[in-house]
């Protein structure tokens, strides 16, 4: 099962009816995305959990279609993006900063200009757009790695945050492994697991077992013996 593609159709489909103008505000537009995904028999990316706000979290990915993708931002009216998307627009500009620039006073003060009122939610937002970029082809993996450490570095009061995400990032990654057959057995899950959180560079971010499990589900289809270690301890 391609969840990717059914993803980008879902995405694809919306901007079609946004275009025709029969879904005009940003809360028509999250209705009509969870009644497509539903028809689809597919989630919005997310983690392990399943957040009452997913829905309208998934804006990013529909924003990221129509303009990266797809382009529209020349073709339709600033006004419908405006209208739509009240936010996005601002956690791309924070994503920009965090690749562009490494120094962590400067990457504070971008950042903190663009959103002002910056907490934990609305960082974990910034790094979803970031690896939302990623998951669809738009920034490479090395890119949103870096992201992510400038983030941790940038701001050490959010660090619990930061690390959730590199968690999650890193479960993805290993998920990745686990769809292609590469992983054999639980030692070598332990290892591959222990490499990649290295390799991302965010201390203490190394998922449990059930977690990386649990998050690889929504994004690949997993081998039967994969699923079997979850009961297992990690």
């Amino acid at each position: 099962m391609d969840f990717k593609r059914k993803r980008i159709r879902v995405l694809v489909d919306a901007w079609s009816m946004i275009a025709q103008g029969k879904v005009k505000t940003r809360e028509e537009v999250i209705e009509l995305l969870k009644k497509l995904y539903e028809e689809n028999g597919v989630e919005p990316l997310r983690g392990a959990s399943k957040p009452a706000d997913l829905y309208e979290k998934d804006l990013m990915s529909l924003y990221i279609i129509g303009k990266w993708g797809l382009g529209l931002d020349k073709d339709l009216p600033l006004e419908v993006f405006e209208r739509i998307f009240t936010v996005e627009s601002k956690y791309e500009k924070a994503v920009e900063v965090l690749i562009k620039y490494e120094d962590p006073h400067e990457v504070r003060d971008k950042v903190t200009r663009i959103l002002s009122q910056l907490d934990g939610p609305i960082m974990a937002r910034i790094l979803r757009f970031a690896f939302t970029l990623h998951y669809y082809g738009f920034l490479d993996r090395r890119d949103f790695e870096k992201a992510l450490r400038n983030a941790y570095k940038a701001f050490p009061e959010l660090e619990d945050t930061i690390r959730r995400f590199a968690k999650f990032y890193i479960a993805y990654r290993i998920g990745e492994e686990l769809a292609k057959g590469s992983v054999k057995n639980k030692l070598e899950l332990d290892v591959l697991r222990n490499t990649v959180a290295l390799e991302v560079g965010i201390p203490k971010a190394v998922p449990k077992l059930g977690y990386i499990i649990d998050v690889a589900k929504v994004f690949f289809t997993l081998p039967k013996k994969i699923l079997q270690l979850k009961d297992k301890k990690s």
